[in-house]
């Protein structure tokens, strides 16, 4: 059976959602040419799950996130136009089609930003710590970085695999 193909229209949530997206990205591009001449010869370009560097590279490296990131993010935008195209936890339905295209494009554009949130600072605490006024990511980075991962993702799939599920008001039809 073919899924239905369904045009999802954004809520004030998703262009929200959308808009921090975009300028976290923007921000991702503007902190390397801005800090790049300000740059030692030689910066971070690993860290360990204490947050601790442990690898350098010529500054040229701090390119990398906001390249991949990019790219990244173009490819997660373009997906989200197409949400029959979705692995869904359960079969996809005329009658349930919409509520699942809409959380699982909720799901790719959250996850698109926080994203974009993470490399953004991953990006700000390699440059911090290349000039001397940080030491690393912080302790902190690794677990909650995994718990917005995790926790989103399972809070996602668990919409997704309620067959029950009571649409929350910002999809309710007018």
């Amino acid at each position: 059976m073919e899924r239905p193909k369904i045009k999802i229209k954004q809520t004030p949530v998703d262009i929200m959602t959308e808009i921090i997206g975009i300028i976290g990205l923007i921000l991702l591009i503007g902190l390397p040419l801005y800090y790049f001449d300000k740059l030692p010869e030689t910066i971070p370009r690993h860290f360990v799950a204490n947050g601790e560097p442990d690898g350098f590279s010529g500054k040229g490296i701090i390119w990398t996130l906001p390249i991949i990131r990019v790219i990244m993010y173009v490819g997660m935008f373009w997906l989200i136009k197409y949400p029959h195209i979705f692995n869904y936890p359960q079969q996809v339905t005329k009658a349930n089609a919409e509520r699942l295209y809409k959380i699982g494009t909720r799901m790719i554009r959250t996850l698109n930003s926080i994203i974009t949130c993470i490399f953004l600072y991953i990006a700000y605490s390699t440059i911090q710590t290349a000039l001397g006024n940080q030491n690393g990511l912080g302790t902190w980075f690794t677990p909650v970085f995994i718990i917005l991962m995790f926790g989103l993702t399972g809070y996602f799939l668990c919409q997704l695999m309620s067959k029950n599920h009571i649409p929350l008001t910002m999809y309710k039809k007018s």
